[in-house]
């Protein structure tokens, strides 16, 4: 029997837990250390005959400052023993035990830079005090606790307010939809033939990705009676196209087409919005094409995501107005299926109406086909149109216009977008 209580005696020291389990508690230890902080010191300026009468000066500081008078008075309502301190050695010598408190009030209006207090009660001093008696070589003071280390995932807690997921712009009214923040994959990687062709698309890394800040885009294309509120209160001519200065009858909702680049840089100045580059209008079509990963190694990999049209990879003529839909014509942007929408909910990405962008129609990085059109003389066109084919329309495709200048080649519609600040 001996021996059996002695083996169960080894085998629990060996099993017994190394870590208490205040140890594997999740909370932090310090999460809760506090200190005492002073609220308030007093001089004793004063010390009646006979009774322990004392007169108390006390200066305002940072933390009483903001106590109202009756917040002040209940601090020593509160409280009936301070602490003594000699002034020379700033020593605790003993306590004070108040048993009344007498006001001066035209002492303590916010006013003044101090505070005079008459404290009658008892005082006891600590057993090694030399201070056998209060006189006017002490202080006394009041102390709270506070805590001086806060774990930094508390601080943050619930600090955060997450970006609304859409807003409406206060000067044209417009819904705008979030593109959140983060790493980018544009192009297709398959054509080299083609102007849209990325060298790095299929091996993504850190280096040839674009980082995009986050921004909100307008989720419809401008529409032609949108477009005409702006020129009635600009006061400024409508587009050539529209006969007798209107749009087409019953196309109030249909985006507004056939516009140059410098109306729509009018119409943002006015609006207070900005014409989006090429990489933000991809990204808000077809999202950020790559999802990052940590391997095993602890390096990055980075799986791509990217999708030919917004709504995936195989064309759908119900979801994108081209030349496969047989419409012929744009349709109205609140009529546009949203099955069509891109990840981030904008509408009409794909066909409808051309979109232009702010971007120079620039070679890719690492591409080396030739031609003549590359240059800072045009803007990168985006989105196809009714008129183009499905090829033509995808998130990745790029034309151009500017032709023979900004001012004069009515090459697209658009969409406007405006930067998310914290």
């Amino acid at each position: 029997m001996k021996k059996l209580l002695m083996i169960l005696f080894v085998l629990g020291f060996f099993f017994t837990p190394l870590v208490s389990e205040e140890e594997t508690s999740e909370e932090s230890p310090f999460a809760t250390t506090k200190k005492k902080v002073q609220l308030w010191k007093g001089e004793v300026t004063g010390v009646y005959k006979n009774r322990l009468w004392i007169k108390v000066r006390i200066y305002r500081n940072q933390k009483i400052s903001k106590y109202s008078v009756t917040e002040l008075k209940s601090l020593f309502a509160e409280t009936k023993e301070f602490p003594v301190y000699q002034k020379l050695t700033q020593i605790k010598q003993g306590l004070l035990i108040v048993r009344d408190t007498i006001w001066e009030e035209k002492n303590i209006s916010k006013s003044n830079q101090f505070i005079e207090v008459v404290l009658v009660g008892d005082y006891k001093p600590d057993i090694s005090s030399k201070m056998k008696e209060i006189t006017t070589d002490a202080y006394i003071a009041s102390y709270v606790e506070e805590d001086f280390f806060t774990e930094p995932d508390a601080f943050f807690k619930g600090r955060f307010t997450p970006p609304r997921k859409t807003v409406f712009h206060p000067k044209d009214r417009k819904e705008m939809v979030l593109v959140s923040r983060g790493l980018f994959l544009y192009g297709q990687g398959t054509d080299p033939s083609a102007d849209s062709f990325n060298p790095y698309f299929l091996e993504p890394k850190a280096s040839n990705l674009k980082e995009i800040p986050s921004f909100y885009i307008d989720k419809f294309e401008v529409t032609n009676s949108e477009y005409e509120f702006f020129l009635k209160q600009t006061n400024t001519k409508s587009p050539p196209h529209w006969i007798g200065g209107k749009y087409p009858e019953g196309e109030g909702d249909h985006p507004v087409v056939h516009l140059t680049y410098r109306e729509v840089e009018k119409y943002a100045a006015w609006a207070g919005k900005r014409i989006p580059s090429e990489w933000e209008w991809e990204k808000a079509a077809r999202g950020p094409g790559v999802v990052e990963y940590t391997n095993r190694d602890e390096t990055l990999g980075y799986q791509i995501t990217a999708t030919k049209y917004p709504f995936g990879d195989e064309y759908d003529s119900l979801f994108c107005n081209t030349r496969e839909s047989k419409i012929g014509k744009t349709q109205s942007v609140f009529e546009l299926s949203t099955e069509g929408a891109s990840p981030y909910g904008a509408i009409g990405m794909c066909g409808n109406a051309p979109e232009w962008t702010s971007s120079d129609y620039q070679l890719y990085p690492g591409h080396h086909i030739k031609n003549f059109s590359f240059g800072k003389i045009y803007k990168v066109v985006r989105g196809g149109s009714y008129s183009d084919s499905a090829k033509n329309a995808t998130a990745s495709a790029r034309s151009y216009g500017g032709i023979p200048n900004l001012s004069e080649d009515r090459r697209a519609g658009f969409r406007l977008v405006m930067d998310y600040r914290d």
